[in-house]
Formats: C-alpha cells, sequence, structure tokens
C-alpha cells in the first residue's frame, strides 16, 4: 500500500510554507509527484521532500515549475521571499546567492503588485490566492464581522481617496470576496449575499465617477442583480438610484434616469430610506435638464419631507451608506441652480457651509454651481474664472465624473450666441486638457 504524504503545517517553518503552495500547484495541474518530478528531471522522492516542507528547492528548479504549472512568477517570487527570510539574501538563478535590499525589495513588489493587479500580469492571483487559502484554513474560515468591516471601509473610502486606488482595492476584495463565498456556512448566506451587494454597488459607483462609463454601466447590472439576490428591496432600491444619479453625469438618456428613480421609488415607497432620497435627487436634476420646473421643485420639495423621516443613523452616517444633510443642501443647490432660482445663490452658500474640508470633490461641485449661476446671469467672464480656478484647484487624482459634467455645464449655460468666445475656447480646451491628463 502505498505511502500516506506527510501532512504540510504552513506555520512550521518558511520551507513548509513555500512546500504547501508546491503541492497545491501541482494538485491544480493535475500530475502526479511521478509525473512532474519526471517534467523537470528530478526525483520524485527529491519533489516530496520539497513539497514536505523538508527542504527549500533550488531557484532553477522552482523556475520549471513555474513554468510547468503556468504559475505567472508566482513560485519563483515566494521563493524568493523564503529565501530572503531564511537568509537574508534573494537567489538568482546561474549565481550565487547575493545580499542586496534593491533585489529583495524588488521580489517582494513583484509579488505584492502582481497580486493588486499594478504593472504586473494578474496571472500572479490565482497562485496569491492558494496561498491565503491554506493560511485561511489554518484560522478556521472566513470571517463575516471581518467583511462587513471592509465593505464598511471601501463606503468611506470612496469620499475621500484617490478613486484609482480604491477601484484597485475594491476589485482585489471582490475577488477575495468570491474565493470566500464557496465556503459560507449557509445559516450566514443571507448576511454574505449583503457584503456581496454592497461591494458590487461600491464597485459600480467608483467607476463611474472615475469615468470608467462602459465598465460602470456594465457593473451597475451586476450589482442590481446582487442587490436582489439579498432580498432586501431597500438594496435594489439604492442600486436602481445612484446608477440613475451616476447616469445623469454620463450623458445617458434622461427617461432612462427616470425610469430607474421610479423604479426606486416603487420599492421603498413604505419605507423612506437613503434610495428614495437618492432617487429623488436624481429626479429632481432630469426633470430640471428637462424644462419642467415645476416638476423637478416638487421632486426637491418630496426629498425634503423624505429626509426628514431619516433615522438619526442615516443622516448621521458621512460614508456612502448614510444619507446626511449635506447631501440634501447639495441637491437643492443643483435644482436651484439649473431652475434659475432666485434663491440659489442662498442655497449654495448653505451647502457650502455644511461640507467638511476634507470634501473636496463635493465642495468643488458647490464652487461650479456658483459658476453656472454667474454665466446664466450673464456674468459670462466671472463664471468661467470661477470655474476655471476650481477646476484648477482639484488634484488630478481626486478629479471625477461628477466634477467634470458641472464644470461642463458652466460653458453650456451661456447663451447661445456667446458660446464661441475666445473665453469659453479656452475654457473648454482646460477640460479637454484635464480629462486627457486622467486617461494616462
Amino acid at each position: 500500500m502505498p505511502r500516506r504524504p506527510d501532512p504540510v503545517d504552513p506555520t512550521t517553518s518558511p520551507n513548509a510554507l513555500f512546500g504547501a503552495s508546491l503541492r497545491q500547484w501541482r494538485k491544480s495541474h493535475g500530475g502526479s509527484l511521478i509525473s512532474v518530478a519526471a517534467e523537470i528531471n528530478t526525483d520524485f522522492s527529491v519533489l516530496g521532500r520539497w513539497e514536505r516542507g523538508v527542504r527549500l528547492p533550488p531557484i532553477e528548479a522552482v523556475e520549471r515549475l513555474d513554468r510547468l504549472y503556468r504559475a505567472g512568477g508566482f513560485l519563483t517570487s515566494l521563493h524568493a521571499l523564503v529565501y530572503a527570510a531564511k537568509t537574508g539574501s534573494v537567489p538568482l538563478a546561474g549565481t550565487s546567492p547575493v545580499s542586496d535590499p534593491v533585489v529583495m525589495d524588488s521580489a517582494r513588489r513583484r509579488l505584492l503588485l502582481g497580486a493588486a493587479g499594478i504593472g504586473v500580469s494578474t496571472a500572479l492571483l490565482p497562485g496569491l490566492e492558494q496561498l491565503r487559502t491554506i493560511v485561511d484554513d489554518r484560522l478556521g474560515g472566513p470571517d463575516l464581522d471581518a467583511w462587513e468591516d471592509i465593505a464598511w471601509e471601501h463606503a468611506h473610502n470612496i469620499t475621500s481617496r484617490p478613486l484609482a486606488q480604491v477601484i484597485g482595492d475594491l476589485s482585489m476584495d471582490i475577488l477575495n470576496l468570491h474565493q470566500v463565498l464557496a465556503s459560507v456556512p449557509s445559516r450566514e448566506a443571507a448576511a454574505w449575499a449583503r457584503v456581496n451587494a454592497r461591494l458590487t454597488f461600491i464597485l459600480a459607483l467608483t467607476l463611474g465617477l472615475a469615468g470608467h462609463v462602459r465598465e460602470s454601466r456594465d457593473w451597475w447590472t451586476s450589482a442590481r442583480r446582487a442587490a436582489t439576490q439579498t432580498g432586501d428591496d431597500e438594496f435594489v432600491a439604492a442600486a436602481h438610484a445612484y446608477e440613475a444619479v451616476q447616469a445623469l453625469h454620463e450623458g445617458r438618456p434622461l427617461a432612462l434616469v427616470v425610469s430607474r428613480a421610479d423604479k426606486a421609488l416603487a420599492l421603498t415607497a413604505d419605507r423612506p430610506g437613503r434610495a428614495a432620497a437618492e432617487a429623488l435627487s436624481a429626479r429632481a436634476h432630469a426633470l430640471a435638464l428637462m424644462g419642467d420646473r415645476t416638476g423637478a421643485r416638487a421632486s426637491l420639495d418630496r426629498q425634503a419631507d423624505v429626509f426628514a423621516t431619516l433615522h438619526d443613523s442615516v443622516t448621521g452616517n458621512e460614508t456612502l451608506e448614510g444619507w446626511p444633510e449635506p447631501r440634501l443642501l447639495h441637491t437643492r443647490s443643483l435644482i436651484m441652480t439649473l431652475t434659475k432660482d432666485s434663491s440659489a445663490a442662498s442655497a449654495q452658500q448653505e451647502a457650502l457651509r455644511s461640507y467638511p474640508p476634507s470634501h473636496g470633490r463635493q465642495i468643488a461641485q458647490i464652487h461650479l454651481h456658483q459658476a453656472t449661476t454667474a454665466v446664466l446671469k450673464g456674468d459670462i467672464s466671472e463664471g468661467l474664472n470661477h470655474a476655471a480656478e476650481t477646476v484648477r484647484s482639484i488634484a488630478p487624482e481626486h478629479m471625477s465624473q461628477f466634477v467634470l459634467h458641472i464644470a461642463r455645464g458652466v460653458a453650456d449655460a451661456a447663451p447661445p450666441g456667446h458660446k464661441k468666445q475666445p473665453a469659453i475656447t479656452a475654457y473648454r480646451e482646460q477640460l479637454a486638457l484635464t480629462t486627457s491628463k486622467e486617461d494616462m
């Protein structure tokens, strides 16, 4: 009877950790010890010792295994880290080990950047997930509380961190989450569905803010489906409502915006919440753009009524998952601006006072409301100068699609006979340059 392989304990030593990863890659590849050993010109007993962590294989053998398993450089990078942990140096094929902090840091970066999908092939991702699975198996499986914290953190980060960074982190977390979902206890399925819906929703919104319109549209479809799986109408309504707001800034059909907003309102008719408040923002904005001043103001008034019913836990939550007073005042500022209301200036000032300094993107939009009002009143130079200064003051990594859309609206507000003025042309060129930098 063949001897059973010795168990591998990944916590006993760096060698054992590397060996456990080798074994998982071989099992995924579908080869036996004998067949794989023959492929890399070594004895199967030697390969077995490597997998049990008895010894660390030489870099040349690891490179052959990496190619055989199509590990995309994961095994060689992990080998370098394990070797460095044991010896303080990095193994280089065909040379003696060198103690070089720069090379060691390069090895670490290769593994970590590959995991994040930044500048290195995403082929490293499956390998990193296998390594994490080994660790999680030792720790007892996924932690729901930890994942709920991750979702909360992303809801906070979207308002304060560079959008590209948020997208990268979110993508990795969603990938990791879907590795976890296959093994969650059935009694926790509903709670895990909510985590999935929240992360998918946040990624769809962040992609749109960053100007990735096509990707955002597709992810909103996924977000609505993920929300449906929670069985919670508020989740489904929120996906419809926030997509509606984003669709306005992406130039999607206004009929679609109104349809999404009305769907959200129908889902939340008996339970006013953040989804209803957000849907009324979209509806008021769309109607204002369609020239329906009365309908826009009616939606604005209805939104104020909804806000008055919101619980303190919602109005006091400054993250994406809350709906604090600045959002109400922001909507009022926008609608008063677009409908040329006589109280627009006071609404803009009130909205500005409501935001903390850290909310740079939102504050910039209110300044652009002020610039739009100036242009609508005929003070074209004043409005364009205010808008241009606002755009220049925003760090490129904090520029969003919402800001750019409102900024373009400043020039669009000029009377038809003035749209070809040199000042407007120069302003549009500044915005075009800003957009091209975002695409780089």
